[in-house]
């Protein structure tokens, strides 16, 4: 039998407790053998909850122990890239929840440290693996679609803002709101589905519309934190115009009077796609469209179901660690779709495009 491969988990939340762990715990030859919180007494409970040996409420005693040989990242984003750092600086591989960081800069030293440690630095970048997305991905690079013109993502939310005063509407913890909550979730899949074109300019109109006023709760722990701070977006559009002519628009919202939505469309000269499981229903959730002999076609694929194709990164990042693969999203990745969304925040703040270099 090989080596097991021990992994600590930095943060106790509830995506560790839903996502991280769970997934680790169901690979053969994991362990997640330490946990940390600033919370300790949280983190101690979810160690006696999935039998995790160590617990610390300092990360740097945990990227410390020898029985650690990677880690993964579910903090307050700001934190992502001391954490990682110090991790790649140890030896350790990492990753890394979305965002890759508050910054560019922070994101560009993550990943240099990553280069220079010669170790893995991935981005939990969850929608990837998800059965309908890779099937637009492997058309779009397999050509099917000919020369892709328009692409549309578009993730809103009825009542979704995770929580008022909580770190995630705080901008100094979470460097920005929706844009970079789910923005970069919708953002990712899109362009990634593209295969990563280069992009030659960037127009971002970010609002905070309902946030301030404490409408629209609801997701992750949605209360209210006393004297809480609201400073962030809670609304989005995004707008790439790609170098070879073609346009992304990314919509997204926290909270907004309509209904919840996700879709992605992809719209090329050969053909188009609609992924919208809120009209077509979630057993069919995909439309291609295309023309035979002159006559307008609309086929409905039987799509592969995959049981919590959400576990799929993390999967993905053992293999890599073992020398077996590559991550689902690298840290190259994360920095690229983090330099669109400061790119974004810029364009908004100056009421302008802003041109990219490619």
């Amino acid at each position: 039998m090989s080596t097991p491969l021990r992994i600590g988990v930095v943060g106790a939340g509830a995506v560790v407790v839903h996502g991280h762990v769970p997934s680790l715990q169901a690979i053969p030859g994991v362990q997640v053998t330490a946990i940390c919180d600033t919370n300790l007494a949280r983190a101690q409970e979810v160690a006696a909850k999935f039998h995790i040996p160590h617990v610390f409420a300092d990360y740097r005693d945990l990227i410390a122990l020898d029985e650690v040989d990677a880690i993964t990242i579910a903090v307050p984003n700001v934190f992502h890239a001391p954490v990682a750092i110090a991790a790649l600086e140890a030896g350790k591989h990492v990753l890394c929840e979305k965002p890759l960081a508050t910054s560019v800069e922070d994101g560009e030293a993550m990943v240099a440290a990553a280069e220079k440690a010669g170790r893995i630095l991935a981005v939990n970048m969850s929608n990837r693996p998800r059965p309908e997305i890779l099937m637009l991905r492997q058309m779009a690079q397999a050509g099917r679609f000919g020369n892709i013109t328009y692409a549309l993502g578009r993730m809103l939310r009825r009542n979704g803002i995770p929580g008022y005063g909580s770190w995630f509407t705080r901008k100094e913890l979470a460097g920005g709101g929706a844009t970079m909550d789910i923005g970069v979730h919708m953002l990712d899949m899109v362009y990634w589905i593209l295969g990563f074109p280069p992009v030659s300019a960037v127009r971002g109109e970010i609002q905070a519309v309902h946030g301030p006023y404490e409408r629209g709760l609801g997701g992750w722990g949605a209360d209210r934190v006393p004297g809480g701070i609201f400073d962030v977006d809670d609304l989005a559009a995004i707008h790439l115009r790609l170098a070879n002519g073609g346009l992304v628009t990314i919509e997204v919202t926290w909270a907004i009077h309509a209904r919840n939505e996700e879709r992605i469309q992809i719209a090329g000269d050969l053909a188009g796609a609609d992924y919208f499981p809120d009209l077509y229903g979630r057993d069919h959730p995909l439309r291609i469209y295309r023309a035979e002999d002159g006559v307008p076609v609309e086929i409905m694929p039987d799509i592969p179901k995959k049981e919590w194709a959400w576990a799929e990164g993390f999967r993905h990042f053992v293999a890599a660690c073992r020398g077996e693969g590559a991550p689902l999203a690298t840290g190259a990745e994360g920095l690229t779709v983090l330099r669109l969304l400061d790119a974004a925040y810029r364009s908004a703040a100056a009421g302008k495009e802003v041109k990219m270099d490619g």
